[in-house]
């Protein structure tokens, strides 16, 4: 038994607004998640509520169909 978890980026989001919006869906359908903030991100956060710097959201790789699947109305589609 393996303890591992596999981990991919669902999306790097560049403001609040997306971020809030797409997170809220993940808790919202029980997909657990990570936020990891790039750059100084964090600490941006901690001390202004918001970061400058681009922020990946990652879900584990058997969950990432289900999530893209969830937050493709509020992306948009990238293909076009």
């Amino acid at each position: 038994m393996s303890d591992s978890l596999d981990l991919v980026v669902l999306r790097t989001i560049e403001n609040e607004f997306e971020m809030n919006m797409i997170t809220a869906i993940l808790e919202d359908n029980n997909i657990p998640f990570i936020i990891k903030n790039k750059g100084s991100g964090s600490y941006m956060r901690i001390l202004t509520g918001s970061s400058p710097f681009q922020t990946d959201i990652l879900v584990s790789s058997e969950s990432y169909e289900k999530s893209m699947e969830l937050i493709a109305p509020i992306i948009g589609d990238d293909s076009e």
